[in-house]
């Protein structure tokens, strides 16, 4: 994966670290990351907008 943007902000939950763009900061923090194991990765959901 990449390093953060020097304007990412970089949030750490449960010992996994996520940078998030200031332009959805909004947006992701209103969202959940999730690990999906049917689908064998990561999922982000609770954003019902149009972004993303």
């Amino acid at each position: 994966m990449d390093e953060p943007e020097s304007d990412d902000e970089v949030i750490e939950s449960n010992g996994i670290r996520v940078a998030i763009d200031p332009s959805i900061e909004i947006e992701a923090k209103e969202s959940t990351l999730d690990f999906d194991e049917q689908a064998n990765g990561f999922v982000l959901s609770g954003n019902e907008g149009d972004c993303c």
